[in-house]
């Protein structure tokens, strides 16, 4: 390498792994009319991904309905009653986390 001369390292920012991609489940192909219940687990900028998530099933899926719920702590089991509330009034859940 000639004298002075420097090297630049290029780092490239995308990710290495490409996620599979799953779509919907077979026995519930469409959202539009649905109740999606939306489980949150209390960390840090959950809420604020699950709120954005909310109008995202409503006004791009035409989910009919959209029931919040949340854990009472991300460390512990979600409470049965809730799972039970949610079970009965939804079509699907989603848990969300974040951090």
């Amino acid at each position: 390498m000639a004298e002075g001369a420097r090297i630049i390292q290029i780092l490239d920012p995308r990710a290495e792994d490409v996620p599979q991609e799953l779509g919907l489940s077979p026995t519930l192909s469409s959202l539009k009319g649905k109740v999606i219940g939306l489980l949150e687990n209390r960390k840090y900028h959950a809420d604020a991904f699950l709120q954005e998530l909310q109008n995202v099933l409503v006004d791009d899926y035409g989910a009919k309905k959209v029931i919040y719920a949340t854990k009472f702590t991300y460390s512990a089991a979600c409470a049965q009653e809730t799972l039970d509330s949610l079970s009965q009034e939804c079509d699907a859940v989603i848990h969300g986390i974040a951090d």
